[in-house]
């Protein structure tokens, strides 16, 4: 896997994966404001407890930490090689401290704290991101990050209220689309820079949205502000929120799924919430 880098550098990386590599203070956006009220939505977006881990065959070696799905999906990826940079739809994170490999045969099981609600105020009715190192084949003669397929590698997903009764949810596969988009002001899908504008990880990407032949800054529009993930609506079970998620590969599968992260998605303020929401800001500035 050949990842390039700024000024040319090309980062050669071993092939781990087997078959796959890697407000201002007067305006407020309506992202940075979904993003605020999503947190008061859920306190802690994020799955809290790993509650099983098998480590099935063939996995990634060393890639075996199953708490590397706890908490927010990572925005970082080559630390540990001395080269860090942001996560892109084009280069995953790929480090054993940020990613859990099922391998074949494997399965983990993850508790939430606050329960994901199945919430019809949600983006598209999604209620449940699964965050992996999936990503997009860049189809450009000179790495500028063009896309071709998504690089997935499966992963069944299957939610629960109480941790015994188990459901299958309809959605993609676990180690799916849409891939990792850490900053929405990048320069570039390979830039070694972190953006300014970190992207909501709650907010799930238009399910319709066909990233197949755009460029990288295409993508980023298509994303509208989103950091990614496979999104799963759990209306298709009948439950009415879950607590434990669940994703296993199985025995026969050809590919092998690595897992980051698990969220909970935020809902759309109602327009009377945006309009409260910001005749506050001038009372909460003052305050400060």
């Amino acid at each position: 896997m050949c990842v390039p880098k700024a000024r040319g550098l090309c980062i050669v990386l071993i092939d781990i994966f087997g078959s796959r590599r890697v407000l201002s203070a007067s305006i407020l956006t309506l992202t940075s404001l979904h993003a605020s009220l999503g947190a008061a939505h859920a306190a802690d977006p994020w799955a809290d407890r790993v509650v099983q881990f098998t480590a099935g065959t063939g996995g990634a070696s060393g890639y075996t930490n199953a708490a590397t799905a706890l908490g927010s999906p990572d925005r970082i990826a080559g630390a540990s090689i001395g080269f860090p940079s942001p996560i892109t739809p084009f280069a995953p994170a790929f480090e054993a401290s940020q990613l859990v490999s099922l391998g074949r045969g494997g399965s983990i099981t993850v508790a939430f704290d606050e329960p994901v609600e199945n919430d019809p105020t949600n983006p598209y009715g999604i209620d449940l991101l699964l965050f992996s190192n999936s990503f997009y084949a860049d189809v450009s003669p000179d790495f500028t990050g063009t896309a071709g397929p998504v690089s997935s590698e499966g992963g069944l997903v299957e939610v629960s209220a109480d941790g015994i009764n188990w459901f299958s949810v309809a959605g993609p596969s676990a180690d799916g689309p849409f891939p990792t988009l850490a900053f929405n002001d990048l320069a570039g899908p390979y830039d070694s820079t972190p953006g300014s504008s970190p992207t909501d990880f709650t907010k799930p990407v238009n399910p319709a949205f066909n990233a197949e032949g755009l460029s990288f800054a295409q993508i980023v529009a298509g994303y509208d502000g989103s950091g990614g993930g496979a999104g799963f609506d759990i209306a298709s079970t009948g439950l009415a929120s879950i607590s434990f998620v669940r994703v296993t590969n199985p025995l026969n599968a050809t590919g092998t799924p690595e897992i980051d992260a698990f969220a909970d998605v935020s809902p759309v303020p109602a327009p009377g919430s945006l309009i409260l929401a910001l005749a506050a800001l001038p009372s909460l500035r003052r305050r400060r």
